[in-house]
């Protein structure tokens, strides 16, 4: 795995989107991550470098039990529709340039 990782929402909000944020954090951490970063509003969010470090609000079990059973989106969601990339390879580009930013 990668020194860090990061995750995002995208779509509606629906009963488990926040449960599989909590398992996808949880799996990180087990592989190794460093530091797991969380795209705010998805896609569109991490385009314009807007992200939280999930580590420093999950601190703790109880903070994870909690994330599984908040309603919504916690880290925001978004419809960003992605151009193909053989037509505008833009935002893959800038996608992994942050990456490399993040180390992950």
């Amino acid at each position: 795995m990668a020194k860090n990782a990061i995750v995002g929402q995208s779509g509606g909000p629906t009963s488990v989107i926040n449960a599989s944020l909590a398992g996808v954090y949880e799996s990180c951490k087990r592989r190794g991550a460093g530091k797991v970063y969380g795209m705010l509003h998805g896609v569109a969010g991490l385009l314009e470098r807007r992200t939280c470090v999930l580590d420093d609000k999950l601190k703790t079990a109880l903070d994870i039990e909690l994330l599984k059973r908040t309603p919504s989106s916690y880290l925001g969601s978004c419809r960003y529709k992605m151009a193909d990339p053989d037509v505008d390879d833009t935002d893959y580009k800038r996608i992994l340039e942050i990456f490399k930013k993040y180390d992950v």
